[in-house]
């Protein structure tokens, strides 16, 4: 994928700058911002990969989204050469790369929890403290909700996956039923 050769080596590139600048955090906000935002509105990648429209425009629209947000010099630095490379199409890949790079070598493990409603803080911090005393490694993780769960929950992390919901439960208990060797089939 040529997207994320880009990706890794702008960020790459970006993430030795911050090092060695000491502004590896500030600048690992920023591309959470960027790559929340990209991923967040399909208009916004649509606008970026378009042809059609000039790179001053896009520059303009890009310092206009991100500017106010950005806490460090280096990500208004960057839209600009990256704008000037004709690249401006790959931000959500840079940033992504980033955050990679940045969670790999901050032994920063990722994750999702989907739960059937809402969970409140003092569960959620439970769970983190339970998955950072089991790996090691500091955890993040995107919350959702989906109610066909039923209740519990469901746990990604890396690639691993711990299934605690009712809906799952109920699937497994009606299999066990389906090949009950004691009850007779009519």
């Amino acid at each position: 994928m040529i997207e994320e050769r880009i990706g890794h080596r702008y960020a790459k590139s970006v993430f030795d700058l911050a090092s060695e600048k000491g502004v590896t955090k500030e600048v690992y906000a920023d591309m959470e911002v960027m790559f929340e935002t990209c991923k967040g509105s399909k208009d916004l990648q649509n606008f970026l990969s378009s042809p059609i429209i000039a790179s001053d425009k896009k520059q303009k629209a890009l310092h206009a989204i991100f500017n106010s947000s950005f806490t460090s010099e280096l990500l208004p630095l960057l839209m600009d050469i990256i704008i000037r490379k004709g690249r401006e199409m790959y931000l959500f890949e840079i940033a992504q790369a980033f955050i990679e790079i940045y969670d790999k070598k901050n032994a920063i493990e990722r994750g999702e929890i989907v739960s059937a409603e809402p969970m409140d803080a003092q569960t959620i911090a439970e769970i983190k403290r339970l998955i950072e005393s089991k790996t090691g490694k500091s955890f993040k993780f995107e919350e959702r909700v989906d109610t066909a769960l039923i209740g519990g929950f469901i746990l990604r992390v890396g690639d691993k996956l711990f299934d605690g919901s009712v809906a799952t439960s109920l699937r497994r208990l009606k299999h066990e039923f389906d090949d009950n060797a004691f009850v007779k089939a009519f």
